[in-house]
């Protein structure tokens, strides 16, 4: 095992040298490979992982916050090959197959995720956030009122779940906040 991780970290250290050089003062004739399909994006193992890749000129970082994982860096060998060190884990190749799969060398497979940003209905009204949100191809979820002392929001949004500019699925629930007045007496 340990002579196998050198040498795949020796591949790597190599295909990053070349990578970094070509980034260097010839960059402007060096040009990115492209791959069969673009891996920037989300991710998913079919579990709870979100891995997030970068593809900047054939240099690689996976984002792997959503597991609690450190970043993952990484480079493109060809047009459908990868290789990148897990620094909690080893070093793999992966198969790049379109129209959206990595297949990873210790077997698992990561399909890219299509994703929506959701978008702000803070202060909408519940018909207005409802189609902002279906026309972003989201799906309003739980709805709960509460009285809002601020007397800021009269049967407005006041908060929402997921918050404004996060990526998640197409179809995704996102809960709303809705607030009403109290009594008369309590607003000025």
């Amino acid at each position: 095992m340990r002579v196998h991780n050198k040498i795949l970290g020796g591949a790597l250290a190599a295909a990053l040298a070349t990578a970094l050089t070509m980034a260097g003062a010839g960059a402007a004739d060096a040009a990115a490979t492209p791959l069969v399909f673009d891996v920037n994006g989300t991710f998913t193992d079919g579990g709870s992982a979100r891995p997030v890749i970068s593809d900047v000129n054939d240099i690689l970082t996976v984002d792997m916050s959503s597991q609690h994982r450190p970043t993952a860096t990484g480079v493109v060998i060809n047009s459908d090959t990868i290789l990148v060190t897990f620094p909690d884990d080893a070093t793999y190749t992966a198969k790049v197959q379109a129209p959206s799969t990595i297949r990873w060398s210790n077997g698992s497979t990561w399909q890219k995720l299509n994703v929506v940003r959701v978008p702000n209905v803070l202060d909408e009204t519940k018909d207005a956030a409802t189609s902002i949100l279906n026309s972003a191809g989201l799906v309003v979820g739980r709805v709960n009122k509460v009285v809002d002392k601020t007397c800021n929001h009269n049967n407005t949004v006041s908060d929402q779940t997921p918050a404004a500019g996060t990526l998640t699925p197409p179809g995704s629930l996102v809960d709303l906040t809705i607030g009403v007045l109290p009594q008369k007496t309590q607003c000025p």
